[in-house]
């Protein structure tokens, strides 16, 4: 099902460090440079020097623009972003996103077009209470147990449009239950208000994602039900690290085990996998190191795992922590992480092969391995058009922008399948 991911264009909507909203101090690019010892002088002539030899239009900022830039009185328009991006990799000696700098970038896909209702017949409107048992709500159950399954294999872009009247069917049910059917609605509800959340982050909006995760929340809390509020707790946890928010993301990943004994090894798993992305954001590197080791020391323990976390496997866990070796700075030992786990990759996770793909690319590129980054963005590429996401076609844009000064012939074959799939 997900690694689970939405990013909304310009304004951190949590209020992350460093949110590249206009008139808010440009924290996360101030500490960059500060730490690093860079002026704002020569940040300037560099992105000026390096916009001259990528191939795309020159930009030529002044100190003064740099400044207003930390000071959040300006914000860069993009393709001053993607130099600046560019130039602070090379000079930190790290791989960088937009994010990273205080300019979250925002997906310009179309995974999930609005699409008009039929008119429904008024007499068809409403489900009576009385008709639903617990027979009804194994069918839910079952149903929404295919969408997962199917979302791992196509990405969202086919399961949020049927799962819209769904959401409707369970919100109103909750409305009317009582008595000994509630629990049962209860539970449901959370399964598809959290899967609803998945899939508009998976597809790059994590407002609407934020909106059915804490509805989830809302349910999960009324029905007092340990894994669903720790898979639940963890998933607030994913989103608010991929709008850039550490703290939050770590005190919620935290907060998912905090029951610890109460809940399955996957579902610790993919909360201390939580853990180590937040400790990654903020270079905390023995802390993210113990926590990837203890979630795989519960992943291999998984004999059936439940629905809610099918996705947790070995290979995932194997990805999400050559996520995290990536953001430290350590991209050698994120190639060895990434290929142990492609090498053991289910054949029924290939949305989330493609985006592991994707980024084993990326990190051959830190690496300076360009022939072999060619090599796994063509068969990224190939995956991500079966299954593409909004994390996925991310990473494919930013390496193949990566990429363009690269003289090397599976490199520019690489760049003529990423043309193709995402458009100039």
């Amino acid at each position: 099902m997900q690694d689970n991911g939405f990013r909304l264009g310009g304004v951190d909507p949590v209020g992350g460090l460093g949110s590249s909203a206009v008139g808010q101090k440009n924290l996360r690019l101030a500490t960059l440079m500060a730490e690093r010892g860079i002026s704002a002088k020569s940040l300037a002539a560099r992105m000026q020097q390096y916009s001259e030899q990528d191939g795309g239009q020159p930009v030529r900022p002044k100190h003064t623009n740099i400044t207003r830039y930390i000071a959040g009185t300006n914000r860069p328009k993009q393709r001053s972003i993607d130099v600046m991006v560019g130039v602070l990799s090379v000079m930190t000696g790290q791989a960088l996103t937009a994010a990273d700098i205080g300019y979250p970038e925002e997906p310009k896909l179309d995974l999930a077009p609005e699409v008009k209702a039929p008119t429904l017949r008024s007499d068809l409107l409403a489900l009576p209470f009385d008709t639903v048992d617990s027979a009804f709500v194994e069918h839910l159950k079952a149903v929404l147990d295919a969408h997962a399954r199917m979302d791992a294999l196509t990405g969202p872009r086919y399961i949020i449009g049927t799962l819209q009247g769904e959401l409707q069917l369970v919100e109103d049910l909750c409305g009317k239950a009582r008595g000994a059917m509630r629990p049962a609605l209860l539970e449901v509800s959370t399964r598809f208000c959290e899967f609803a959340g998945w899939l508009y982050q998976d597809s790059g909006d994590l407002k609407c994602a934020q909106y059915w995760t804490n509805r989830a929340m809302d349910y999960a809390e009324e029905l007092g039900d340990a894994h669903l509020r720790s898979y639940v707790l963890q998933r607030k946890s994913n989103i608010a690290t991929d709008c850039g928010n550490a703290a939050q993301g770590l005190g919620l990943a935290n907060a998912a085990l905090r029951n610890w004994d109460e809940i399955t090894p996957e579902l610790r798993a993919v909360a201390l996998r939580q853990r180590a992305n937040a400790y990654a954001m903020t270079r905390e590197v023995d802390e993210c190191r113990e926590a990837l080791d203890k979630a795989m020391e519960q992943v291999i323990t998984v004999v059936d795992p439940s629905p809610l976390a099918l996705y947790c496997t070995p290979s995932y866990i194997e990805m999400e922590a050559a996520h995290s070796w990536v953001r430290l700075g350590q991209p050698v030992r994120a190639i060895e992480t990434y290929a142990m786990g492609l090498n053991d990759w289910p054949d029924s996770q290939r949305r989330d092969q493609g985006l592991c793909t994707a980024r084993l690319a990326s990190a051959y590129v830190d690496a300076g391995e360009f022939d072999a980054a060619g090599q796994a963005g063509l068969r990224a590429a190939r995956l991500i058009r079966t299954a593409p996401s909004a994390r996925s076609l991310g990473v494919l844009r930013a390496l193949a922008k990566r990429v363009r000064p690269v003289r090397n012939e599976t490199v520019r074959e690489f760049e003529a399948a990423a043309t193709d799939l995402l458009g100039r």
